[in-house]
């Protein structure tokens, strides 16, 4: 005797039921942040993020092409898990004379491509950010890069409502 199911309800295996659910890992809304970096305050989110684009000014990437910036490895997980955490925030900034700032070819983004190169960093940020992680430990692990943080930031200056690409 041979039992067929038109509705497919004959088999169903928790196994395969599980494997078929997945979610967005490139949703900042699914990584799991450690619990200081979950409950900072606006306030101190406003006084930390200006403090990296410094950073990243002093590093004087506008003359410097797509591999270099690539090669370049001078953030920490804490520094990127906080922009992440501005950009879950949905928060952007202007950068006053901007073409000062970044690198010609990051012009050439708008912002559909540019939100897939994000994606693909917090893709590996949610792989690899454990919530139990402490300061310490995020603070001695340099794995980002510049070409990293230059998505990161020309991405919340694209995407502030005063932005106008001229």
């Amino acid at each position: 005797m041979c039992l067929i199911a038109r509705n497919s309800k004959a088999f169903r295996s928790s196994k395969l039921k599980n494997r078929l659910y997945t979610y967005d890992k490139s949703d900042p809304k699914n990584i799991k942040f450690p619990e200081f970096i979950e409950n900072i305050t606006d306030s101190r989110l406003y006084e930390v993020v200006p403090k990296f684009v410094d950073k990243y000014k002093e590093n004087d990437n506008k003359f410097k092409n797509r591999e270099e910036l690539n090669d370049e490895k001078g953030w920490n997980d804490l520094e990127i898990l906080l922009l992440i955490k501005f950009y879950k925030n949905g928060w952007s900034f202007i950068i006053p004379r901007e073409e000062d700032f970044f690198p010609h070819f990051v012009f050439t983004y708008n912002i559909e491509p540019l939100k897939k190169e994000i994606d693909k960093i917090v893709s590996r940020i949610h792989d690899k950010i454990e919530p139990t992680d402490t300061v310490d430990q995020l603070v001695n692990r340099f794995k980002y890069t510049n070409l990293d943080v230059t998505y990161l930031l020309h991405y919340f200056v694209i995407t502030h409502p005063d932005y106008s690409q001229e």
